[in-house]
């Protein structure tokens, strides 16, 4: 409180300086008590200048109101800048750790998506050198190397090949390719041996898979597209049975609310084609695909099954692999005997129509073991004979059970 006098001579409207308590606050009392009567002076005199009419209070309360005002205002800034700064540094470093963590885990892991790949990690550089740097060396392969594909689509493939790597030397944006037909009829070799040729990365998946993952398909998926992008001489993603994934809204598998924020996620990730990765789709019936898919779609290839001549080339050319070579070459307990080749593989050719690439190399490496687990080794015409009858009727009977079960499926 003020003495007396003060505050008869602040009645007065006499006073223009602090009073002497002001001026002794700041030499006998503490900055609290000195504040607090300060304070209270500066109070008293708003009060008097309201009651005599709006009189200004005394000058020195004036000055220090706006001492203490500018004070404050300049508080409060540095706080907020502060505040500002400390925000911005920990979004940065929290952006800046998850952005190293990708680029790492992209050098030494593949998504979890991935079943197939060519691209090399760190770790498998570490662990093994020697079969890296064969791989680096390795010449460009053909595009068409293990393939057999009737004229007309070994043309077409040869001519995306082309265009492909011109688009990569240019720096262009890849094409989109949808490759559909009957499963083995190797649209998964074609989509290998197109990344080789080209010396790009590649990744093969399944549609089945990621429509499995539930909830963590999103994540998978955006991990899958960030690995990809990360890329330095191209990637080729390479989708099998896309349909499973990729349905239509309005089938019942689409129902699952998981599945289709996954599915809109790589929608999202394909809504424009990229210079970075280039995406091939394989389909055994495109009809079931999403109507958003064929307009990401710019190249479709329709993968049939193999006509007579396709089959005798398969026929000679998975011959020589599991067979010609090993007995030739004597160091495996493997022996042909003498019959006319050519001709047996004209005759088989004939008997296995309606088989797939992959089936009539299934039947050539049942040659390979039934000449292994016969007593001298040896494979006699008889015995492919035996085998050729074996898998035509495997083959009868297993288009039997699908024509049923599609039948039950219907009904």
């Amino acid at each position: 409180m003020l003495p007396v006098t003060e505050k008869m001579a602040l009645s007065e409207g006499a006073v223009t300086a602090p009073p002497a308590s002001c001026n002794r606050g700041a030499v006998g009392f503490g900055a609290r008590e000195f504040g607090f009567l300060c304070c209270q002076h500066t109070a008293l005199c708003f009060s008097l200048g309201r009651r005599e009419g709006g009189a200004a209070p005394c000058i020195s309360c004036s000055r220090r109101e706006g001492g203490w005002g500018r004070q404050a205002s300049a508080v409060s800034l540095l706080q907020v800048v502060g505040l500002t700064l400390l925000a911005g540094g920990v979004y940065s470093a929290k952006n800046g750790t998850a952005a190293v963590a990708r680029f790492i885990e992209a050098r030494l892991w593949k998504p979890s998506l991935v079943s197939e790949k060519s691209r090399i990690t760190v770790l498998e550089a570490l662990q093994h050198p020697f079969q890296v740097s064969r791989r680096l060396l390795r010449r460009p392969q053909d595009v068409l190397e293990g393939v057999v594909l009737h004229p007309s689509l070994e043309a077409q493939v040869r001519n995306m090949a082309i265009a492909t790597r011109n688009t990569q030397k240019n720096h262009g944006l890849y094409r989109n390719v949808l490759m559909y037909g009957p499963p083995g009829t190797g649209k998964t070799l074609v989509a290998k041996n197109l990344a080789l040729n080209l010396g790009m990365d590649y990744a093969i998946m399944t549609g089945e898979d990621l429509a499995l993952r539930g909830r963590e398909g999103v994540t998978a998926m955006h991990e899958l597209f960030d690995w990809a992008n990360t890329s330095r001489r191209g990637f080729l993603l390479f989708m099998d049975d896309a349909e499973a994934f990729l349905r239509k809204p309005a089938t019942e598998e689409m129902s699952n609310y998981y599945l289709r924020v996954a599915q809109n996620a790589f929608l999202n990730h394909t809504r424009q084609r990229s210079n970075k990765f280039m995406l091939v789709l394989a389909s055994r019936d495109p009809k079931q695909l999403h109507r958003d898919i064929h307009d990401r779609i710019d190249v479709m290839f329709y993968f049939d099954l193999p006509g007579p001549e396709e089959r005798e080339r398969l026929l000679r050319m998975y011959l020589d692999k599991y067979v010609l070579m090993p007995a030739t070459e004597g160091k495996q307990r493997l022996k042909l005997a003498q019959f006319d080749y050519g001709r047996k593989c004209e005759e088989i050719a004939e008997l296995t129509e309606h088989m797939s690439g992959r089936e009539i190399a299934q039947l050539v490496q049942s040659w390979q073991d039934t000449a292994y687990a016969s007593d001298d080794g040896v494979l006699t015409e008889a015995m492919l004979d035996a085998r050729v009858e074996d898998f035509v009727q495997q083959h009868q009977q297993t288009n039997a059970l699908a024509e049923e079960g599609g039948a039950w499926a219907s009904g």
